[in-house]
């Protein structure tokens, strides 16, 4: 390859010397620089929506701050049936993934199914549907998970004479 580069005139070395050279440049930026903005770009794009992320995060939590005094099923659930003030609440208690089944008994009763909620989380909704809802627990079961803190529940809940 030596020779055939020598064997060649002056102005045709200078033009392969150049075009070697952008060959070079044109593979340098190609494999290695253009790569690197690209990741730059979408790591600092990742970054932009963590930290929009976190700003939701922290004003969702300033404002469900506020709202922890209140009761979780709302006076708005007045008139209700009894399976939509349950599932709300729950809900509401972060306990919708839980509840496994609503099912009316009778006009003023619905048997509640929880399963692996947390037991903290179920005594403080069983209050807030006390006061809020006027729903009292006629008869509960509670079972220990395996996980520590968390409980398979069966509730039967009537709604108190007004």
């Amino acid at each position: 390859m030596k020779e055939w580069f020598l064997g060649l005139e002056s102005r045709e070395r200078m033009f392969v010397s150049i075009g070697g050279v952008l060959v070079v440049i044109m593979l340098v930026w190609g494999l290695l620089i253009s790569p690197l903005y690209g990741a730059s770009a979408a790591i600092e794009q990742r970054l932009d929506t963590k930290r929009d992320t976190l700003a939701f995060l922290r004003r969702a939590a300033v404002e469900l701050a506020g709202r922890a005094d209140a009761p979780l099923a709302g006076p708005d659930l007045s008139g209700q049936s009894l399976v939509v003030i349950v599932d709300r609440s729950a809900r509401a208690a972060g306990l919708g993934d839980a509840l496994t089944r609503n099912q009316p008994v009778g006009e003023d009763g619905i048997r509640v199914r929880l399963e692996n909620a947390p037991f903290e989380s179920v005594a403080r909704w069983l209050e807030a549907i006390d006061t809020s809802a006027g729903l009292a627990i006629e008869s509960a079961t509670f079972d220990r998970t395996a996980a520590a803190g968390r409980v398979n529940a069966g509730l039967v809940l009537r709604q108190r004479p007004q």
